[in-house]
């Protein structure tokens, strides 16, 4: 017979620790950042940038050391990461540029 009462609601021994972060950029682009603790401790960071129309532009994954690295901190990595690559800084992005002639015209 099923017992009820001996059902758990107990966490698991490692719960999985982990946060994301997704923002449309004034240039057009989109940034995408997720970062989770591996079952080892390692922290894995998953940054992606996609342009106006969703195509992806760049992805990057890294695998930084959980003795050094925790998620919170991970993430701040990630969102300057995604950051400094829609503003161009791995090669001129359309949406970059983008953003760059509209600045130059209001010079005008």
């Amino acid at each position: 017979m099923f017992n009820k009462s001996s059902t758990s609601s107990a966490q698991p021994v490692n719960p999985v620790i982990e946060k994301s972060y997704e923002r449309d950029l004034e240039n057009g682009c989109k940034a995408n950042v997720c970062a989770h603790e591996l079952p080892d401790g390692d922290i894995e960071l998953v940054v992606s940038v996609c342009d106006k129309e969703g195509r992806s532009v760049a992805k990057r994954t890294t695998r930084l050391p959980g003795a050094e690295w925790t998620v919170p901190d991970a993430m701040k990595r990630g969102r300057d990461q995604a950051e400094r690559i829609a503003g161009g800084e791995s090669g001129r992005l359309p949406c970059a540029d983008r953003a760059d002639r509209e600045e130059d015209d209001d010079d005008d």
